[in-house]
Formats: structure tokens, C-alpha cells, sequence
């Protein structure tokens, strides 16, 4: 993982440069499609300011891995350089090379189709800021508008802004994430879970057997829940189920309070959609009992312990 240092002075170098504004659509197959917009200097300098707080944000920030049961809290960013979500968000990552290229768009024909935009920075080994949510607009025809200080001018068509902030960066081999739901709503938008899904189920099947309809089950919920599939990738990527038995998993379930038929029937796991995350917490190794009070908890990050 890129240390926050040099992610500091990586972006802050960039923000220096030339900045280029892009908007984008993404089609229902995970293609985007990028336009440029000209920028004026007052407007370039804006969207400057917007990436300097982004900085300002990641040097106050606390870095926190992108594990399968992580949620962001006030401060913490994720920072994210796996081949397979780099790879799963390239689309979107190759507007930092094809900005200056892209086809002109008029400020005019900005419609809510637009689903992100992003600001480059920089000339050489560009840094993107990206924005998820539709820029606004706010304003109906016949409302009114305030400019400059004093006077008031009546709204004649709908008016598109942009917002003042920033969900995720994308730089070279790493992305920073600022906003977890926005960035997660770009991956499946851009085909991420639905092309990896079934890959990570088996990381459970392959070792512990599962009927196929909960099989099918368990995809359609991993495919709109991102709690869901984050913790089957997390399964899949540690592997550690390869050693591990039925009886292993009911002994498991009994040891935490939860009932072993409910996961285990015969030779089988069992998935019940209502109760995904105990399944999942469960496969993950995510349960477990205090000592002290035989409460049952849920790690939110595993981070193993150092063996002294």
C-alpha cells in the first residue's frame, strides 16, 4: 500500500499543473464514454481549490485497508492497489491518459445522463479526481438566481453546477477513496462485481459444497450488496478455507451461538439470503465471543496479530 507521504506529494505536485475537466457516461455493459469541457481560468483555479482540499483531507486522513468488512468513519480513506480492482476500474482510470483527447462537449448539452465527471491534474502521469454523483441542478425555469452581490437575475433554463468535492482519486497503480458508497456504485456501473462474482463464491465452493440454487441465491444478493461481495473477494483472496471441513464450520457456528443447522444441512453448506451476513461473517472468520462477558462480536478488519 502507497504510503500517505508519498501520496501527499505525489497529488500535491500535480495540483501545481494544468488542470482538464471531463464528464462521463457508463452504459449498461460497464463501457465509458468521456467528453472534455474547456475550462476558463477562474473555473480551472475552482476546481484546483476542490483538489487541494482532497489533499488537505488525505494528509489530516488516517489510510485503512479495503477489507471485506471495512466502513469508512469520519477521517479514514482507503487506499487501494490490488490488480484486480485497478484492472476492474480501468475504464473509468483511462480518462487520466484520454482527457486532453476526448471529443468537446458544450456547457449547454450537460444533462443528468452524465453519471461522473473527473478533474486531471498535472501534464505528465496525470492525477483524476473523480465525482460519482450527477452534478446538480437545482434551479427551475422561472426561479431566480443570485449573481454577484446585489443583483438578482431570473433562471431561463436549468442550470448545472458541480459539486465541491471529490469521492475517489485515481493515480498510477493506486486509487484513494474518499466516499465509500460512490466509489462502490462505480465498480458494479463499470462490471467489476458482475464479472468477478462467480470467481469469488468459489473461493467457498471449491472447498465446501453448496446446492446450486443457494449458489444463485448468493450471487444475486453479492451482485446488490456491496457488503456482500466485499466479504466473499476478501474469502476468495485469503484462501484459508482449502484446510477447512463442514464439521469444522458447524463446530464454528455452535462456538459463537448460532445454530450449525442453519448453515450446514447434511453435506452441504446452506445459504439463507435473510441471514447472509451470519453466513458470511461466519466463512470469513469475522465472529467471536468475548471472554470476559460471552458476547457475541463481529471484527470489522482483520489485521492478523504479529506472532512475538
Amino acid at each position: 500500500m502507497a504510503a500517505p507521504a508519498d501520496l501527499v506529494a505525489a497529488i500535491g505536485a500535480r495540483i501545481a499543473e494544468p488542470v482538464s475537466l471531463g464528464v462521463a457516461r457508463i452504459d449498461a455493459d460497464g463501457r465509458v464514454s468521456g467528453s472534455k469541457l474547456v475550462l476558463g481560468d477562474d473555473a480551472a483555479e475552482a476546481f484546483r481549490e476542490q483538489c487541494r482540499t482532497v489533499l488537505d483531507a488525505i494528509a489530516s486522513g488516517t489510510p485503512v485497508p479495503y477489507s471485506g468488512g471495512a466502513e469508512l468513519a469520519d477521517h479514514e480513506f482507503f487506499v487501494i492497489d490490488d490488480r484486480e480492482t485497478l484492472e476492474g476500474l480501468a475504464a473509468v482510470a483511462d480518462l487520466r491518459d484520454s482527457i486532453e483527447t476526448l471529443p468537446l462537449i458544450r456547457p449547454a448539452d450537460l444533462d443528468l445522463t452524465i453519471q461522473l465527471y473527473a478533474v486531471a491534474a498535472g501534464t505528465d502521469d496525470r492525477i483524476l479526481f473523480v465525482r460519482r454523483a450527477n452534478p446538480r441542478i437545482p434551479f427551475g425555469t422561472g426561479r431566480f438566481l443570485a449573481i454577484g452581490r446585489e443583483r438578482l437575475t431570473s433562471v431561463g433554463q436549468p442550470v448545472f453546477s458541480f459539486s465541491a468535492r471529490f469521492d475517489f482519486v485515481v493515480g498510477d497503480g493506486w486509487v484513494v477513496v474518499l466516499d465509500q458508497p460512490a466509489f462502490e456504485r462505480v465498480l458494479r456501473q463499470v462490471g467489476l462485481v458482475e464479472q468477478n462474482v462467480c470467481g469469488w463464491i468459489e473461493g467457498i465452493t471449491r472447498h465446501l459444497p453448496m446446492p446450486a440454487d443457494d449458489v444463485d441465491q448468493l450471487r444475486k444478493v453479492a451482485l446488490q450488496d456491496s457488503r456482500t461481495w466485499r466479504r466473499l473477494r476478501e474469502i476468495e483472496q485469503r484462501g484459508h478455507l482449502a484446510g477447512v471441513s463442514l464439521d469444522q464450520v458447524r463446530a464454528y457456528a455452535a462456538s459463537v451461538g448460532l445454530d450449525p443447522d442453519a448453515v450446514v444441512a447434511g453435506d452441504r453448506l446452506r445459504f439463507d439470503p435473510a441471514q447472509r451476513f451470519s453466513f458470511l461473517h461466519l466463512l470469513n472468520e469475522d465472529l467471536y465471543k468475548g471472554q470476559l462477558t460471552e458476547k457475541l462480536f463481529e471484527a470489522q478488519r482483520k489485521i492478523a496479530a504479529a506472532v512475538r
